[in-house]
C-alpha cells in the first residue's frame, strides 16, 4: 500500500470511529445510589424547576400552576399565570429564569396555549416573558407578554418546550416538538420539529442559517397519524394562514426533531439536545446550525404499531445522534453540572428518565463525543433534574401528586429537611364529587393517573405507549384489567414496559368503571 493511500485509509478509519453511534439502552440501572434522596414536598404534576439566585425555585405544574418553593418546601402559588390547555402532554410546561434575572427579574414560560374554541381549536406552544414580583407571602407575574407562538393550533402532544440561553446571554434557543404529526418536522415553513434561535425578545436572531428569509403564507394542519408511513398521506384538516410574514425559516437553527425535552449548553459552549424516539431510539444530539437530524425520515426505533422506520445509517446526508437508547429511557430533560457539592461530576451532563425511572450521567470529551457512564434507579418517573445554587441536585416526579426531592452526597447532613406534603399521597389528586356521573368519574381517573402522558385516547395523549383507541377489540376486559393492575415488564423485543402497577391506586368500582370505559373506546378517532 502506498504511503498516501495508507494515510488516507487511516484518516477514513478515524473519521468512521469518531462518528460511530453508541447504543446505551442496555446499560443497567444501579440501586447503589451515591446520593441521599430526600423528599421535600409534592406538587400537582410538576414539570420544570427554575432556581432563583437565593435558592428558592419556581416550579411549573402541568395542570396549570406556577409555584414558588423554598428549599424547606414552603409553597406560594404565583398569581397571573396565563391560561393553558391541560390535556394529554399539554399544559403549563417550562419555566426559566432570564440570564439577566438579577437585573430585570424576568422569567420565561412555555405552555400549550388554548385556541379560541377550546373544544375544536386544540392548542399550540407559546413562549411568554414576565417579571416575577415577590412581596412578603405573595408572588405574581407582571407584564406578561407572549413573545413567540405557533398560531396554527391543532391536536397532538410532544410540545418540546425546552429553552437554553446562549453562553453570552444574548440569545434564546427554543425546542419545538412536532406535535405527534411527524411530517412537519421536515417542512421548512412550519416551526414544529425545529430548534429555533431567537433574541431574548422572541424575534429571529441575526446569524441564523436562513436569516432574513420568509416562508409560505399558508401551511396545512393534520391530525397525528398512526405511523410515519401513514403520515405521508395524512389528510389535511385545515389550513393556517400566518397573520404576517412567516418568519419560521429565519428563526430556524436546526431541523428534524421529534420530542425535544432536553436542551442545554455544555461548559465548552456546544449545544446538546435530548429527545424521545418512538418505540426505541431516544437520542442525544450535538446541535449544529443548519443540520437536519432526520425525524421522521429515519430513526433507530420503530413505530409503535411495528411499522419499520429506515435506519439513520441509510442516510449519510442526515445528522446522526451521538448516543441513542434501545430500549428507551424516556428522557425528561438534560442539564450540565457545574457545582462544588459533587466536584467529581463537574462538567457532566445529567438526563432524567421517565419510563426508566432513572438518572443517567453522561461525560463529554470536548470534541463532540459523549458516553453514558452511570445510570441510577431512583424509583420515580423523573421529569426534571436541576442544580441548586449550593450545588445540590433537585428532581421532580412525573405524578399527581409528584414529589420534589433533594439529592445530597451520601454521608453529608441534609441541610434542607423534608417537609410534610400538603397533598396526601393516598387521596385523589382531583377529588371525585359524590354525585359525579360515570363519564365524569372516569375522566378524573384518567387525569389523576396520567394515562394521557403515555397513551392516546381519541386525538389526545402521548405516544410513549400504544394508543388505547379500539383496545376492546384486541383485548378482553380481563386482559385490560390485568394490564392495569399487573403490567408485564416487556412487550416485545427492545421495549421494556414503563407502565407501573395501579393496583394500589385504582380498585373496586373505579377499576370496573375504567375497564368498561377502555373496553368500549372506538378504534376511529373521527
Amino acid at each position: 500500500m502506498k504511503p498516501r493511500s495508507l494515510a488516507a485509509w487511516f484518516l477514513a478509519l478515524a473519521a468512521t470511529c469518531a462518528s460511530a453511534q453508541t447504543n446505551a439502552g442496555e446499560q443497567t440501572s444501579s440501586t447503589n445510589l451515591p446520593f441521599t434522596v430526600t423528599q421535600v414536598t409534592s406538587l400537582r404534576l410538576p414539570w420544570r424547576i427554575a432556581f432563583l439566585p437565593d435558592g428558592r425555585m419556581l416550579i411549573t405544574e402541568k395542570v396549570g400552576g406556577l409555584v414558588l418553593v423554598t428549599p424547606q418546601g414552603e409553597k406560594t402559588s404565583v398569581a397571573n399565570v396565563p391560561p393553558v390547555l391541560w390535556e394529554g402532554q399539554g399544559g403549563m410546561l417550562g419555566v426559566y429564569a432570564s440570564p439577566h434575572y438579577a437585573q430585570d427579574h424576568s422569567v420565561y414560560l412555555t405552555y400549550s396555549e388554548p385556541g379560541v374554541d377550546v373544544n375544536n381549536d386544540g392548542s399550540s406552544l407559546a413562549l411568554a416573558r414576565a417579571q416575577l414580583k415577590i412581596a412578603g407571602n405573595s408572588a405574581s407575574l407582571e407584564n406578561l407578554k407572549v413573545i413567540w407562538r405557533d398560531g396554527a393550533r391543532g391536536n397532538g402532544g410532544q410540545f418540546g418546550a425546552a429553552i437554553a440561553f446562549s453562553p453570552d446571554k444574548k440569545f434564546l434557543y427554543l425546542a419545538v416538538g412536532e406535535r405527534q404529526r411527524m411530517t412537519p418536522a421536515q417542512d421548512p415553513n412550519q416551526p414544529l420539529g425545529k430548534i429555533l434561535r431567537l433574541t431574548l425578545d422572541g424575534k429571529p436572531a441575526p446569524g441564523n442559517p436562513m436569516a432574513g428569509k420568509t416562508g409560505a403564507a399558508k401551511v396545512p394542519i393534520i391530525d397525528p397519524p398512526g405511523d410515519t408511513e401513514a403520515a405521508k398521506t395524512a389528510p389535511v384538516l385545515s389550513t393556517y394562514t400566518f397573520p404576517g410574514p412567516n418568519l419560521t425559516p429565519s428563526e430556524t437553527w436546526a431541523t428534524g426533531f421529534r420530542t425535544p425535552y432536553g436542551l442545554a449548553f455544555a461548559p465548552d459552549g456546544r449545544l446538546w439536545e435530548l429527545e424521545h424516539g418512538p418505540r426505541g431510539g431516544d437520542e442525544l444530539n450535538l446541535i449544529e446550525p443548519g443540520k437536519n437530524y432526520g425525524w421522521p425520515l429515519v430513526s433507530y426505533g420503530m413505530n409503535y404499531n411495528g411499522v419499520p422506520i429506515p435506519s439513520p445509517d441509510t442516510r449519510p446526508d442526515l445528522a446522526k445522534p451521538v448516543i441513542y437508547w434501545v430500549p428507551v429511557i424516556a428522557p425528561g430533560n438534560l442539564m450540565f453540572y457545574s457545582g462544588s457539592m459533587y466536584p467529581q461530576w463537574k462538567g457532566s451532563g445529567f438526563a432524567s428518565g421517565l419510563g426508566s425511572q432513572a438518572l443517567i450521567r453522561i461525560v463529554f470529551d470536548g470534541k463532540g463525543g459523549a458516553k453514558a457512564v452511570d445510570r441510577w434507579d431512583v424509583k420515580h418517573r423523573v421529569r426534571d433534574i436541576e442544580e441548586a445554587p449550593d450545588g445540590s441536585l433537585w428532581m421532580i416526579e412525573d405524578a399527581n401528586p409528584g414529589g420534589l426531592f433533594r439529592l445530597t452526597p451520601v454521608g453529608m447532613p441534609v441541610a434542607a429537611p423534608a417537609a410534610k406534603s400538603e397533598i396526601a399521597a393516598t387521596s385523589p389528586a382531583i377529588p371525585i364529587p359524590a354525585n359525579a356521573s360515570p363519564a365524569q368519574r372516569v375522566k378524573i381517573l384518567v387525569q389523576n393517573n396520567n394515562c394521557l402522558s403515555c397513551h392516546r385516547i381519541g386525538k389526545s395523549g402521548g405516544d410513549l405507549a400504544p394508543p388505547l383507541n379500539g383496545i376492546g377489540s384486541k383485548r378482553s376486559a380481563d386482559q385490560i384489567r390485568a394490564a392495569i393492575i399487573s403490567p408485564v415488564p416487556s412487550t416485545g423485543v427492545n421495549y421494556k414496559n414503563p407502565m407501573p402497577s395501579y393496583k394500589d391506586k385504582i380498585a373496586g368500582k373505579d377499576l370496573d368503571l375504567l375497564v368498561h370505559y377502555l373496553s368500549t373506546l372506538p378504534a376511529s378517532t373521527k
